[in-house]
């Protein structure tokens, strides 16, 4: 447990000394977890990670038509919608992950969008040769809103909901 859980713990009203010997029952628990839990975790970590890439690769192949059919505040509202559905589906999903720490999620938090607005530019950069049609859309631009709807609610349960 960090010293930000611990503040809280104090500031709940828990003594310093059950503090100390809960955080050693965690850690004596994770020590003693099976190697085949370990692996399983590590196993559900890398499948979230590919479930998101894929599903992301997903979401920018089925946005080719509204790429070409729509333009402004139409497809952005439909790219945010898309992003924002996804992306908290994929947090609810990281916060069943019990093993996760800091690293994890920051890895994840920057990793997926990244590949999010690749993906779209990828996709939006080779429609011609998808589908036969030029996109009319700015690629770049595509790829940042999705991804910035992705992170959306991520960041609110980090900074405003998680306790």
């Amino acid at each position: 447990m960090g010293s930000i859980k611990t503040h809280r713990l104090i500031e709940k009203g828990w003594r310093k000394s059950d503090i100390n010997k809960t955080i050693k029952i965690i850690e004596r628990a994770k020590k003693a977890k099976h190697p085949k839990i370990k692996l399983l975790d590590k196993a559900v970590y890398w499948l979230s990670l590919l479930l998101a890439i894929t599903g992301n690769f997903v979401i920018s192949v089925a946005l080719i038509p509204e790429l070409l059919a729509l333009k402004g505040y139409p497809l952005y509202l439909i790219i945010t919608t898309l992003g924002i559905s996804f992306g908290l589906l994929f947090e609810l999903l990281l916060r069943t992950i019990e093993h996760l720490n800091a690293k994890h999620h920051l890895f994840l938090g920057i990793i997926v969008p990244v590949l999010a607005v690749i993906n779209i530019v990828i996709v939006s950069n080779n429609m011609k040769r998808l589908v036969g049609l030029e996109n009319p859309q700015n690629p770049l631009a595509a790829g940042i809103v999705y991804a910035l709807s992705f992170i959306l609610p991520y960041a609110i349960y980090q900074i405003f909901l998680k306790e």
